[in-house]
């Protein structure tokens, strides 16, 4: 899945990768996430996802140690909105996320997620545009994400 030739970006903070044959986005962060790493990736993941319909999105944070607040904030108020919007495909989006083993990691991505993925359904009712699950692993995430054949 990760490999060099899949890579297509990296900084400071972050390596990109498309996985042609399931059309799936990887975007895999670590260390101390700052604004700018995090800008300049994240929307260059946008322009990839723009330029193949990508749906299938996975955020492997294993190895992310803490995220500026700056960082954090810009991604929440407006990374996240503008993606919705330039990327506001018919079909469903699924995204997963590996949640470091770092607690003060771990609680900062919990907490960006819950505030960007405001869901559109009632309560108990599933969002027909999005659905997104915590994995343990990137072989777990990867599986979960392939085998939705409709996304």
């Amino acid at each position: 899945m990760k490999t060099s030739e899949n890579l297509f970006f990296s900084n400071a903070n972050y390596r990109l990768y498309y996985i042609q044959d399931s059309n799936v986005l990887i975007v895999e962060s670590y260390g101390y996430i700052k604004l700018e790493t995090a800008q300049e990736a994240w929307t260059t993941a946008t322009d990839k996802a723009a330029e193949y319909q990508v749906r299938r999105w996975i955020s492997d944070e294993v190895q992310v140690e803490l995220v500026s607040p700056e960082a954090s904030k810009w991604w929440i108020n407006e990374w996240y909105p503008t993606n919705q919007k330039r990327l506001g495909f018919k079909k469903k989006t699924l995204t997963a996320t590996i949640l470091s083993k770092r607690f003060y990691a771990e609680m900062s991505t919990k907490m960006a997620a819950t505030k960007t993925l405001h869901y559109e359904a009632k309560v108990g009712q599933q969002n027909k545009h999005l659905e997104h699950l915590y994995f343990q692993s990137l072989e777990e995430a990867y599986a979960w994400i392939v085998s939705h054949q409709e996304a």
